[in-house]
């Protein structure tokens, strides 16, 4: 149910933590990027500076063709890393959402809010049989997606993305980016919509916010719909660490599969595939069955 806490600046208790976290984000990512770059950068310009000291006529072409040269190593580092950077951004946020959270969990003790009760940690079992399960359906589906609607961007992210070291992967994707995207959808955003908003509105708000962090428009759909269920788990064990897991498993489970050669096995046989995304999906709705009796009943 609704916290009824009522802010003076409705709009920006909203956008304002979102513009910190991308701030911040981009920041890090941009002065990441340039330590990178100006090894080379200046490089390029100590090359360009000996053939014009040399007497030579240096046309602007040429200057940027010796520019982009020397640059290529440095993009490639930069793809090459592109998992620790996207952790490293994520985890600088963690300092603002932390305090925000742990402020608005103030707030409400202040303002006398009636905390729902937390789900045993027995039932937690739940969230990881999902986790795997929906990571392994979601990939499937979005690999037969790719068969009919081949998405580009999507490939090239996946690619990069799973081409980091596995304990560099399971780190960054598997417990800082998730850690960090909650502490910022749900323990702030989502909380803070459902101070005034009913479920669906709060869940489907933060869900959109969350979608568009993703590039690809397959990403973009995938994440909306894991965006719904982490706000929903959050309703239902009425406490944070449920998204959190949530989020952590389906990572891992993202991660574990790859690495292992699942995947690359499995679309070996388009049969196999749908298969596995059908099996993924029944498990999940197993599991979508017991959590709905779980926990709290949510008031839509």
């Amino acid at each position: 149910m609704e916290n009824k806490i009522y802010r003076k600046y409705p709009f920006w208790c909203l956008a304002g933590p979102l513009l910190g976290f991308l701030a911040i984000q981009g920041a890090v990512r941009f002065a990441i990027q340039f330590a990178i770059e100006l090894p080379y950068a200046l490089q390029a310009y100590a090359g360009i500076m000996r053939d014009a000291s040399a007497g030579g006529a240096v046309s602007m072409e040429e200057i940027m063709e010796a520019y982009l040269q020397a640059m290529e190593p440095a993009l490639l580092l930069i793809s090459a890393h592109r998992v620790e950077i996207a952790a490293a951004a994520s985890l600088a946020t963690v300092i603002l959402t932390g305090i925000l959270f742990a402020r608005d969990r103030k707030l409400e003790k202040k303002a006398g809010v009636i905390l729902p009760e937390k789900a045993r940690a027995g039932r937690y079992w739940m969230l990881a049989v999902f986790g795997f399960a929906g990571s392994l359906a979601a990939t499937c589906l979005m690999t037969m997606m790719q068969a009919a609607f081949y998405d580009s961007l999507y490939q090239q992210t996946s690619a990069e993305t799973y081409s980091s070291p596995f304990v560099i992967q399971i780190i960054c994707l598997g417990f800082v980016i998730p850690l960090a995207e909650e502490f910022m959808f749900r323990g702030v955003l989502y909380k803070r919509y459902r101070e005034r908003q009913n479920f669906w509105y709060s869940a489907i708000g933060s869900s959109i916010l969350f979608s568009l962090m993703h590039v690809s428009m397959t990403q973009m759909f995938y994440t909306f719909l894991l965006g719904l269920m982490l706000a929903y788990v959050y309703e239902k064990f009425g406490s944070f660490c449920a998204p959190l897991a949530l989020h952590i498993f389906v990572n891992m489970g993202s991660v574990i599969f790859t690495e292992t050669g699942l995947f690359l096995l499995l679309i070996r046989d388009p049969l196999v595939l749908a298969g596995a995304a059908i099996g993924g999906a029944f498990i999940c709705s197993v599991m979508f069955v017991l959590i709905q009796r779980t926990g709290q009943k949510i008031v839509y």
